[in-house]
């Protein structure tokens, strides 16, 4: 078996202690509680997922309580 030095550039092992969701090289947005059920953002894409929907709830709350919706 190749060591990593005579592995090609695009299959080599991520560093020690490297997070990657399955298999793309990338770290994935929400990961699962450490005690409890559920999931939480990771990355910023997650807490930006996390923030437009708690947005949204709140547009909604006061769009029904203005009568708009």
């Amino acid at each position: 078996m190749p060591t990593g030095d005579q592995m090609p550039r695009g299959e080599q092992g991520p560093p020690t202690g490297s997070r990657r969701s399955s298999g793309s090289g990338r770290t994935s947005w929400f990961g699962p509680n450490r005690s409890g059920v559920g999931y939480h953002p990771q990355t910023w894409q997650g807490w930006l997922i996390l923030g437009a929907g708690v947005a949204a709830v709140v547009v909604i709350v006061v769009l029904a309580r203005t009568g708009l919706l």
